[in-house]
């Protein structure tokens, strides 16, 4: 008698064990993220020189995208529209032909702007991990950081 409710007993634990064994491994793999793609993502600018970027009311974010057609940025300062062309390869990247609207900004996103063009001028490579962005000059200090912003 005791040899049959010994199998069952058995078999239980062992179906047991293996469903907590899937679970934990089930969980450890949403928790990690894949990294976004460098191109064709919405890249918010999160901290310029290690200060967070507050974006002001009524105004729009910073922000860029590496449109893959003709290698081509668009985006915004903070202020003013961004548009230019980059150069991808490995994880270098440099940015070119960079150029932005004219318009009066308060300070606060004057600086903002100016501190962002700066980066991107001085930007040698570039590193995703997850849904964060950064650009670094050529002794790899980082120069800004940028998230991942899903549009839909």
């Amino acid at each position: 008698m005791k040899r049959l409710l010994a199998f069952p007993i058995f078999i239980s634990a062992l179906l047991i064990t293996a469903g907590c064994t899937t679970a934990s491994m089930d969980n450890a793999k949403t928790t990690e993220r894949p990294n976004e793609p460098l191109i064709n993502t919405y890249w918010k600018l999160v901290t310029l020189d290690d200060k967070p970027i507050i974006t002001q009311e009524n105004s729009r974010e910073a922000h860029f995208v590496l449109h893959q057609e003709a290698s081509r940025l668009a985006g915004a300062t903070g202020c003013n529209s961004l548009m230019g062309s980059y150069l991808v390869k490995d994880e270098r990247i440099e940015f070119n032909q960079m150029g932005t609207t004219r318009m009066a900004c308060p300070q606060p996103q004057m600086e903002t702007e100016q501190g962002f063009l700066a980066a991107l001028e001085q930007a040698a490579q570039w590193r995703v991990d997850g849904d964060t962005l950064v650009l670094s000059d050529d002794q790899d200090e980082p120069l800004a950081h940028f998230q991942a912003v899903h549009l839909y």
